[in-house]
């Protein structure tokens, strides 16, 4: 199925999407394929050979990488306007880690053999690609930076901040806010359910976040 008009502007909130020139915009929306996506189906696994660029129009995901035999790590969570993928298209290599429908999902898949003819025939548009992988490595690295520069809370605080900014992007007025279950938001964090509850009723008390049901909104 090829994304209809509504896909499309759902896309185009997103930061890397709506910042590309028109033309590849529209060589894009061509060239897609929507499929949908059941909550627990893979979108991208762990190990695959490329297959191609993906954004999520609708829905959740949860990115997570194997380590060791039986042990996964949450790594981030993903919305409407994510685009994923761009690893295995660069490098030609497998998948480092695994993309996962969180809920019912629906997302847009930009094939391998189109991307490459179309970076064939303008090398030019091979630049955004090169610079979707760039914004990794440096959200990546402000990761580490924070893990060793600031408090537990405070890392806390500024890595929810950075999920708000993923799952709503181009949001309007009000507060930010993170949908996720404090199950999830501990494993990505590296600390037990009891501890994040702790950490999250200090951040409160401190008026940065207020905790809801299934949703932490970010007051500051």
């Amino acid at each position: 199925m090829r994304p209809d008009p509504t896909d499309l502007d759902i896309l185009r909130r997103g930061p890397w999407y709506g910042a590309l020139p028109a033309a590849l915009q529209a060589r894009i929306a061509a060239a897609g394929v929507v499929r949908s996506y059941r909550r627990g189906q893979f979108l991208i696994r762990q190990g695959d050979a490329p297959r191609g660029l993906i954004g999520v129009i609708s829905g959740r995901t949860r990115h997570v990488c194997a380590v060791g035999d039986d042990r996964e790590v949450l790594m981030h969570v993903g919305g409407p306007g994510l685009w994923t993928g761009e690893y295995p298209m660069l490098t030609g290599r497998r998948a480092i880690g695994s993309v996962i429908a969180d809920a019912p999902t629906r997302a847009m898949l930009l094939p391998l053999r189109e991307w490459q003819r179309m970076v064939d025939e303008h090398p030019r548009w091979l630049r955004p690609l090169a610079e979707l992988l760039a914004e990794r490595f440096a959200f990546a690295f402000r990761l580490i930076a924070e893990s060793q520069g600031l408090t537990r809370d405070d890392r806390l605080h500024v890595r929810l901040r950075r999920v708000a900014e993923v799952q709503q992007p181009g949001r309007g007025a009000g507060p930010a806010s993170v949908s996720m279950s404090q199950s999830q938001l501990a494993t990505m964090i590296g600390v037990s359910r009891q501890t994040l509850s702790a950490m999250l009723a200090r951040l409160q008390a401190r008026g940065l976040v207020r905790v809801c049901y299934r949703r932490i909104e970010l007051l500051r």
